[in-house]
């Protein structure tokens, strides 16, 4: 598997589990976010790693960066352009994308222990002389991990939603926007380096739930 840059957009890896979600798109327009999670973990293919065991990118991580590409208005950017691509599965025919607690807090887990897990690598492979934790670049490496860090802190943005079914969607308009300047407010510099949401939290779970493979 290739990269080349920071976020799982930027990486075979990443592109192949949106392919597959494309090719998985309902025709009724609604989308489950439960239902991309599972097809991933059924997939031969596409299925997330144990996370111990979790590179710089995967599936669930596309996942992720998919759900705040709603939120912010951005699925313009996920189909093709052109005479060729109108046949596609397109992602701006989705009219609801709905997600449960326990969904989006699995996602948030396995993202927040997977940059645990690579860092506490990158520290064994720096006392044998491999630096920035298999990057070329440090730029590369720092920013890898404030990208993860800023998924987690923007999941736990939309963990604070009091319903137990997140519409994404409407997340888009004000209410929302209302939400994250007022994280931004609060925690000016913890947000900037998306470290909200970690700092002070021992083990990275706010309600202490943990991930687990079928």
């Amino acid at each position: 598997m290739g990269c080349w840059g920071i976020t799982a957009f930027e990486s075979d890896e990443g592109l192949d589990a949106v392919e597959f979600i494309r090719r998985s798109l309902p025709k009724d327009g609604k989308l489950k976010l439960e239902t991309l999670l599972e097809a991933l973990k059924q997939d031969s293919w596409n299925a997330p790693p144990e996370v111990e065991t979790a590179g710089s990118h995967t599936s669930v991580m596309a996942l992720a960066e998919l759900m705040l590409k709603f939120v912010d208005r951005d699925i313009k950017s996920l189909d093709y352009d052109g005479e060729w691509g109108k046949e596609d599965h397109r992602f701006d025919s989705i009219t609801s994308f709905t997600a449960h607690r326990e969904t989006v807090q699995w996602i948030r887990n396995y993202i927040f222990d997977t940059l645990r897990n690579v860092k506490k690598h990158a520290r064994f492979q720096a006392e044998n002389g491999e630096k920035w934790g298999g990057w070329f670049e440090e730029k590369n490496w720092i920013g890898w991990q404030e990208h993860m860090a800023k998924l987690v802190s923007r999941l736990d943005t939309l963990l604070e939603s009091s319903e137990a079914e997140i519409e994404l969607i409407p997340l888009q308009g004000p209410e929302y926007q209302e939400m994250e300047d007022s994280k931004e407010a609060k925690h000016p510099l913890q947000n900037q380096l998306g470290l909200s949401g970690i700092i002070g939290d021992v083990d990275g779970r706010k309600s202490g739930e943990r991930y687990g493979f079928k």
